[in-house]
């Protein structure tokens, strides 16, 4: 009798442990490989470009986050160094290798990209304020948006918008229809259209610039 109470105790103390292994639950919610649709894999595709980017031209992405002290569940378009900034704040992290590992894993892992914050300056840092989930539906009322979209997939486009709640607008909805948008603050608050090609000539271009450091 002994001997069995052991093991039970054993075979609890197990899941006990397991369960307290399991890090960063909260922000993990689906990292399944498989997507309802192609639209789905695209937004994922462009996520990782957003976060991914290390330059000083950012790319906007569009999350879902919890606050877990209002319960408000909203969708944020964000830029993907503030998304990092974030995660950095919420864990209470500090910039080593083993952190940006961690964060790494954390936004790749996440394919739903959904995230829940708790930390207020994390929550604050992906720019909730400046506008609200009311703003984007009367702006894509007022905007027509699909012919932007139409107008995007013909030919090389950018836009400059001085309105910064505007632009955070137009680069929420053009990302909601699988279209990756960065701002390039060296010309003066400029939207671009972030495609394939746009990608693949910055690629080249770092490469030849990590090349000429290294002579």
């Amino acid at each position: 009798m002994m001997i069995q109470k052991i093991k039970f105790f054993i075979a609890g103390l197990s899941i006990l442990l397991l369960s307290c292994n399991k890090t960063d639950s909260k922000v993990l919610v689906n990292s399944d490989d498989k997507f309802n649709s192609p639209l789905d894999s695209l937004h994922y595709k462009n996520y990782v470009n957003a976060v991914q980017n290390n330059s000083t031209f950012q790319y906007f992405v569009v999350i879902k986050i919890k606050n877990m002290n209002s319960g408000e569940i909203r969708e944020i378009c964000t830029q993907g160094n503030f998304l990092r900034g974030a995660l950095y704040r919420e864990y209470k992290l500090s910039y080593t290798k083993e952190s940006e590992s961690r964060i790494e894993k954390l936004l790749l892992d996440n394919k739903s990209r959904y995230f829940q914050f708790k930390d207020t300056s994390a929550i604050n840092n992906l720019g909730v304020k400046a506008y609200s989930i009311k703003d984007l539906e009367l702006f894509e009322k007022k905007n027509n948006v699909d012919s932007i979209e139409v107008e995007i997939k013909k030919k090389k486009w950018e836009s400059f918008i001085s309105d910064d709640k505007r632009m955070l607008l137009l680069a929420h909805s053009l990302f909601n229809r699988g279209i990756l948008t960065g701002e390039n603050n060296c010309i003066g608050g400029t939207l671009i259209h972030v495609d394939d090609d746009f990608l693949k000539e910055r690629k080249e271009l770092i490469e030849r610039l990590v090349k000429k450091n290294k002579k």
